[in-house]
């Protein structure tokens, strides 16, 4: 293999390993969520395992909004 052949794996291997962490870190965070009812904790764990980065980036999107926040007020109260 040449040197051009052996970096594109070692990208390749370290944003599969930053995938399957933050996935890990989701699932894990998901769980955690004591405002989540049981059914909806098993609906984000099958998105996070179906979509893997774009259930995450998802999850990080909706969290915040669990408090009954809008991102208008949150804006609102920074500004």
């Amino acid at each position: 293999m040449e040197a051009w052949q052996w970096l594109l794996a070692v990208l390749a291997g370290l944003s599969a390993v930053f995938v399957i962490g933050s996935n890990i870190w989701a699932i894990f965070d998901v769980l955690r969520e004591d405002r989540l009812d049981q059914t909806r904790r098993v609906i984000w764990v099958l998105l996070l395992f179906v979509m893997p980065l774009f259930g995450v980036v998802v999850w990080l999107y909706a969290k915040p909004r669990l408090n009954g926040l809008g991102s208008r007020l949150r804006l609102r109260k920074t500004l």
